[in-house]
């Protein structure tokens, strides 16, 4: 996804802030080879939020059951052992 721009104006914005004509084309051209593809987005990063929200009580739920399963496992050994 390349960033696409309104490159006249950019150059007469360039232009008329001290550039030269071969400066601002020159500009205007390394922006617009700009990739944006690689770039997360809000929707990107709330997407993994929700799924690291997902993994946290998944792992919270195994922590659990596998301290219950060591207390039942002390319980038995202090009572058969």
């Amino acid at each position: 996804m390349a960033l696409i721009a309104d490159t006249h104006r950019l150059i007469a914005s360039l232009t008329e802030r001290g550039f030269s004509e071969q400066q601002a084309e020159a500009i205007t051209e390394a922006i617009q080879e700009i990739d944006l593809g690689e770039v997360a987005t809000k929707r990107d990063m709330a997407d993994i939020l929700h799924q690291l929200e997902k993994l946290e009580l998944r792992l919270t739920l195994k922590l659990g059951s596998l301290m219950a399963a060591g207390i039942g496992v002390l319980a038995l050994l202090k009572y058969f052992g």
